[in-house]
């Protein structure tokens, strides 16, 4: 699959086509059905002609059988007719999720959502209000405009800006007027945790960091690679960070430790399990399959909407009052993941199911699966250790930063299944 979009998508390499895709293919997205190898040619030509600099950054590839979600990052810059649109000139940057479906080592089906609005948004085609989703309300926005000492005195910097939560940080922040500086293995300039020599660059001129670690902060390395980014980052001048950790990881938390003794202003802002997963994230495929089938004892979670993620972190980086508070952030309910195969169901109008399976045949599979080795040992390390019944207790950590209630499950569920992300027609549907 890598290979796949770094030839054909990047480089335009057409005739690789014919070898991976299979005669009776069948392209799906929420706009259109296209079929057959010439078709999806046809789709790709279009896109290299509107975006000549197209590419397709591959942020997570996860497979099992015969099936392979990836997400990405697409980016370009508009230089030709698009849906109709002329050439704008303007640089796009917006993420999707495609689920392919192979027989006998061909591509013979796939789904497809890119977000579509964000694409609009950046070509200048359509305006609406910052984040109408969540409960943030007037007289927070007026705060944050109100306390903005810190972008005024440099840039925020955003690490992992095309991740869940890194994404809507940044939306929010450049929507108050805040500089914002969102980076990722595929922004330019780049960064990458594994490479060192690229922290230098993003750093420049920057006074307050949201740090996200890709893929978690308890993957072995992580602690060591936080430590020396911090110190650089103190010594580039950073006077405020703010953490994204998780609950119950003794590794996350030596983390946090290291941002406390840093010796600048800093906010930890520790959470459950994210709403997302479920709806853009790893488990879509599985929602859209209608069996969510994981090594998971059923004990609870209580599950947070990842826009309160981004609604406290970036409270705690433009407004005073958030120095030195860890904010343990979840939903207002704990639920087991069999109440919450339910509560999707209910929303999306369908059957979705939640089944256990044994810990060694899911960890068999993934491994089996060609999923990086880190990944691997996350996924294992997250439902042998983290999921068993220690996180099963709500927090008020968002009630504390923001003066408010966290978002329920089932508003997440109706909202995403009012956008049509969980729409199953023999298995039809995407990530947004």
């Amino acid at each position: 699959m890598r290979h796949f979009v770094e030839q054909v998508i990047n480089n335009g390499d057409f005739p690789i086509l014919d070898e991976v895709i299979h005669p009776n293919y069948v392209y799906r997205s929420p706009d259109q059905v296209l079929q057959g190898p010439q078709a999806l040619r046809d789709l790709f030509t279009a896109y290299r002609t509107a975006f000549p600099d197209l590419h397709i950054e591959i942020e997570e590839l996860v497979s099992a059988g015969n099936k392979t979600v990836i997400s990405f990052t697409l980016s370009g810059t508009h230089e030709g007719d698009f849906m109709g649109i002329a050439a704008t000139g303007r640089p796009v940057k917006v993420s999707g999720m495609t689920l392919s479906h192979f027989d006998n080592g061909k591509i013979v089906e796939e789904w497809e959502l890119l977000d579509q609005l964000t694409l609009f948004q950046q070509l200048g085609i359509v305006s609406i209000p910052p984040e109408t989703e969540t409960s943030s309300n007037e007289g927070r926005a007026m705060s944050i405009e109100a306390n903005n000492d810190q972008a005024s005195e440099g840039i925020t910097l955003v690490v992992g800006g095309t991740g869940k939560t890194g994404r809507r940080v940044a939306e929010r922040l450049e929507a108050h007027g805040v500089d914002t500086r969102m980076v990722s293995r595929s922004s330019n300039p780049s960064f990458d945790w594994n490479d060192p020599s690229t922290w230098n660059m993003v750093l420049e001129g920057v006074t307050a960091a949201y740090i996200t670690y890709a893929p978690d902060l308890a993957i072995p390395g992580a602690t060591d690679s936080i430590r020396r980014f911090v110190d650089e980052a103190v010594a580039q001048g950073v006077k405020r960070f703010v953490l994204l950790s998780g609950r119950g990881e003794e590794e996350a938390q030596a983390c946090e430790r290291i941002i406390q003794q840093a010796g600048v202003e800093w906010t930890v802002v520790r959470s459950s399990w994210f709403m997302q997963n479920f709806s853009e994230g790893e488990f879509l495929g599985m929602v859209l399959g209608g069996t969510i089938t994981l090594p998971a004892a059923d004990v609870s979670e209580p599950f947070i909407d990842v826009n309160d993620i981004a609604d406290v972190a970036v409270a705690a980086l433009t407004e005073e009052g958030h120095v030195g508070e860890i904010y343990e952030v979840t939903g207002p309910r704990t639920l087991t993941f069999t109440e919450l195969a339910r509560e999707i169901s209910q929303a999306a109008g369908r059957e979705v199911q939640f089944v256990q399976i044994p810990k060694e045949a899911f960890a068999q599979a993934i491994a089996e699966s060609g999923t990086p080795d880190d990944i691997v040992w996350l996924l294992n390390y997250l439902f042998e250790t983290v999921l068993d019944g220690r996180n099963a207790y709500v927090c008020d950590g968002v009630q504390r930063a923001l003066g408010r209630e966290p978002a329920d499950f089932s508003d997440f569920a109706r909202r995403i299944a009012a956008r049509g992300t969980w729409n199953a027609k023999n298995e039809e549907g995407v990530a947004a």
